[in-house]
């Protein structure tokens, strides 16, 4: 198995449990964001697998959220390591602005 398809197996599978810590969501967050550098190489069912995946992130974004908080500032955290904005899964708080918006 390559990087890239446990990246992903690790992902998809760890979204479903928005429970844990802080600190897990935030390898969560590294993880997605080392498999958005490799995108271009995913097949298909793969590209499906994240889009489904991504999904579940984000009915879960706000509990991530607030297990991040319990132990580090997002922004500050997303500034430090120099996220890019294309990389939304680290821009929770947004997230659940413009959700709360469209609802």
């Amino acid at each position: 198995m390559s990087k890239l398809e446990e990246l992903l197996k690790h992902y998809t599978a760890e979204v479903h449990y928005p429970e844990v810590s802080g600190f897990e969501i935030l390898e969560l967050l590294d993880i997605r964001s080392e498999i958005a550098e490799k995108e271009k190489e995913l097949s298909p069912e793969e590209r499906r697998g994240l889009e489904v995946a991504d999904g579940t992130f984000l009915k879960n974004a706000a509990r991530f959220l607030a297990a991040i908080s319990e132990i580090a500032d997002l922004t500050e955290m997303r500034e430090r390591a120099g996220i890019p904005p294309s990389h939304w899964w680290w821009h929770l708080e947004k997230l659940l602005q413009v959700d709360k918006v469209t609802l």
